[in-house]
C-alpha cells in the first residue's frame, strides 16, 4: 500500500538577504514530501497602511519564487500578521499567490475563507486553518477566527469527503514550551470530532507533540524561515515535521531538528540531533500524562507573557502615543494577567 508523506514547518517570513534561497539546507527534506505545509506569517506587499503594532511584518512578493522553489502546497494565510499592512497587503498576497498557483487556506478576499482539498496517490486530504487576535477586518477581508463551533461545524461538513483533516490553528502563547490546559482541551474535542492532524503555530517555539486517539496533535511547530529576534526570542531550535499517511490511517511521524541562524534554518546532525529530539520528548511528557493543571501553567508562563508583552506596549506607546498608554494600563489588570500574578507567586512559593 502506497503511504504518503505530509511535510510541515512553522513560521515563514521570506525575508532575505543576498537573493539567497533561505530554505537551500532544508531542500533535501522538502524533496521527500508528497505535500508540504507552512505558515505564511507575511504579507506580501512592498507598500500600504501600516497596522499600529509593535513588530510589522511584510515581504516582497518578488519572494514568492523561494516558496515556489521548495514546492509548497498549502500555506495557512489565518494569522496575526497576514493584516499587518491592512486590505491593500492583503489583497497584494492574495494575487501573487493565485499568480504563482500556490494554494492557501484560512483567509479569503471577498468570501470567507475556505477549505482546501488534495489528492496525491489517491488518498484525499482536506485542509482548515484558523487563528486568534483581535484582527480588524473589512466587509472584503475574511479571516477564520479560532472558534470552537466554528471548527468543529467544519469539520463536520467535510469529514465524509476525505480520507483525513487537517487542522491548521495559529493560538498560543508566543514564547512559551507549554500549551495552556484549554488548548489542549480543545485539540482533543477537534481529534474526537473528525480531525487526524493539528498542526499548530504562532508561539514562535516548539511545544509537544501528542499523539491522541489515533490522531496527532503538534501543539506548535515554532518558528522555521524567521529570525527569532522578531519574536523576541533567545530560542534558535525548530523542526521539519513529517507525518505519513496510507488510504486507512495515519501511519507515524518524525522530527528533523534544525537551527535558525539569522533567518536560515539548517539541519542539525549527531548529538545535536539527539539532544533535540529528546527536548521534545521532554515536552511532550506533560501533556500525556494531563500533568498541565492552570495554576502550573501560569506559574510556566507568567514571567514571559508579562515581560514580552510589556515590551510590545512600550514600543507602541513610544511610536503611537498616549491611547495605547491607556490600553497598557488596562491591560495590567485584565484576568489574564492576574492569573499570570498568581502563577508567578505560586511557582516561587513551590
Amino acid at each position: 500500500m502506497d503511504i504518503l508523506k505530509l511535510v510541515a514547518v512553522g513560521d515563514v517570513y521570506l525575508k532575505v538577504q543576498d537573493h539567497q534561497d533561505p530554505f537551500f539546507n532544508v531542500h533535501s527534506i522538502f524533496k521527500e514530501k508528497d505535500i508540504l505545509f507552512g505558515n505564511l506569517e507575511t504579507p506580501l506587499v512592498n507598500k500600504g497602511q501600516k497596522s499600529n503594532k509593535a513588530v510589522v511584518l511584510h515581504s516582497d512578493p518578488k519572494n514568492v519564487e523561494y516558496l515556489k522553489n521548495a514546492d509548497f502546497d498549502v500555506l495557512n494565510l489565518a494569522n496575526n500578521h497576514i493584516l499587518d499592512f491592512g486590505e491593500e497587503g492583503f489583497r497584494s498576497t492574495i494575487k501573487v499567490l493565485r499568480e504563482n498557483n500556490l494554494k492557501y487556506l484560512g483567509s479569503e478576499y471577498k468570501k470567507p475563507g475556505k477549505v482546501i482539498f488534495l489528492e496525491e496517490k489517491g488518498i484525499k486530504f482536506a485542509f482548515l486553518g484558523y487563528t486568534i487576535g483581535r484582527l480588524k477586518t473589512s466587509k472584503n477581508v475574511y479571516v477564520n477566527k479560532l472558534k470552537e463551533q466554528k471548527i468543529l461545524a467544519d469539520i463536520n461538513l467535510i469529514k465524509d469527503k476525505c480520507d483525513f483533516v487537517i487542522v491548521s490553528l495559529h493560538w498560543g502563547t508566543e514564547n512559551v514550551f507549554y500549551p495552556s490546559p484549554s488548548q489542549i482541551k480543545l485539540a482533543h474535542k477537534i481529534i474526537d470530532n473528525g480531525a487526524d492532524l493539528i498542526l499548530g503555530h504562532h508561539p514562535h517555539v516548539i511545544q509537544g507533540i501528542e499523539e491522541y486517539n489515533n490522531g496527532l496533535i503538534a501543539y506548535s511547530l515554532g518558528n522555521f524561515q524567521f529570525d527569532p529576534k522578531l519574536s523576541q526570542s533567545k530560542f534558535n531550535k525548530s523542526l521539519i515535521l513529517s507525518v505519513e499517511f496510507d488510504k486507512n490511517r495515519l501511519v507515524g511521524f518524525d522530527i528533523d531538528p534544525v537551527e535558525i541562524n539569522g533567518d536560515i534554518p539548517y539541519l542539525l546532525s549527531g548529538q545535536l540531533k539527539i539532544d533535540f529530539i529528546n527536548f521534545i520528548s521532554e515536552l511532550t511528557e506533560p501533556i500525556s500524562k494531563r500533568t498541565i493543571t492552570t495554576l502550573w501553567w501560569f506559574g510556566e508562563i507568567g514571567s514571559e507573557y508579562l515581560n514580552s508583552n510589556m515590551h510590545s506596549y512600550m514600543v507602541r506607546i513610544k511610536k503611537y502615543g498616549f491611547l495605547h498608554f491607556l490600553e497598557f494600563i488596562l491591560w495590567l489588570c485584565m484576568p489574564f494577567c492576574i492569573l499570570c500574578y498568581i502563577g508567578i507567586i505560586s511557582r516561587r512559593i513551590r
